[in-house]
């Protein structure tokens, strides 16, 4: 009778040698549906009763936000009530005050908080998607939450290095296309300026007293709200006004690739001489 085969132990994978993945936990994999679903229907209620209010009484919830701000915004920021982030949320809420009826309030809305309602949109599209498929968003977060067990120091150098790197590369490709595309950015650069005070004319844009004070956008973006050539030549004033910008931008984008490449590359421990091993004598 032959004995029976010996089974041999399968060897454990390292994860951080072989790359290997670990599984999500179950836990993870049943709660984040529940978290996903509640944060679902708490933005999904929050933008019913956000575009219910400003669409039906536009006008009083609009007077109610500003007197708890405090903040009456005005041309000429010397003159105005406000703080810099009270301002630009003040000059939108003004044209509910100005409006002539109930049927122009969602006009207004639309116009003036569409950035708002687009990033409110993805928020609910992302808290939908992780209800619908958990185990693709628990993996997602396992893969960005930070590993504590077996981070060091020099891994959290890593992955910050890599995210300063990529969020510099957004930032400048985001900056590029607001301010470089025609007519986008000549609706940027007013924009900028009417929550910084100033709100220049269609045919003077000088009118206001605060396009001829100097300072860091002003003197940059004034080429951008000039008649006719101003919307249209929007890549030309983008060189013009930001140039030092720019080159600075992408200094810091060459130096933090650097920092990350030199950073990915595998170090070797160092080689030990064997016990066994004589030292060499001179002659």
């Amino acid at each position: 009778m032959r004995p029976a085969a010996r089974v041999l132990p399968v060897p454990e994978h390292n994860n951080k040698d072989n790359n290997v993945r670990k599984p999500v936990p179950v836990a993870c994999q049943e709660g984040l549906p529940l978290t996903a679903r509640h944060l679902f229907k708490t933005l999904q209620w929050g933008l019913i009763l956000f575009c219910l209010v400003f669409s039906i009484v536009g006008g009083v919830a609009a007077e109610r936000a500003l007197d708890v701000l405090r903040c009456q915004p005005h041309a000429t920021p010397t003159l105005g009530t406000c703080g810099w982030l009270t301002n630009a949320i003040g000059l939108r809420l003004m044209p509910f005050l100005s409006a002539g009826s109930i049927v122009d309030y969602p006009f207004v809305l639309l116009s003036n908080f569409w950035a708002l309602l687009l990033a409110w949109g993805l928020a609910l599209y992302a808290a939908r998607w992780a209800d619908h498929h958990p185990a693709a968003a628990a993996d997602l977060l396992q893969r960005w939450r930070p590993r504590r067990s077996n981070a060091t120091p020099a891994d959290v150098l890593r992955w910050g290095v890599v995210g300063l790197f990529w969020l510099l590369l957004a930032g400048f490709i985001v900056f590029i296309f607001a301010l470089g595309l025609p007519i986008v950015g000549n609706q940027t650069a007013r924009t900028i300026l009417e929550s910084l005070g100033c709100s220049p004319g269609t045919f003077d844009p000088f009118s206001s007293p605060c396009m001829r004070a100097p300072g860091f956008w002003t003197p940059r973006l004034s080429l951008y709200v000039l008649p006719l050539a101003g919307p249209l030549l929007a890549p030309v004033w983008l060189v013009m006004g930001f140039w030092d910008v720019l080159l600075g931008w992408l200094a810091l984008i060459v130096a933090t690739y650097a920092l990350k490449s030199h950073l990915s590359q595998p170090t070797r421990p160092p080689v030990r001489p064997h016990p066994s091993a004589k030292p060499l004598r001179r002659s």
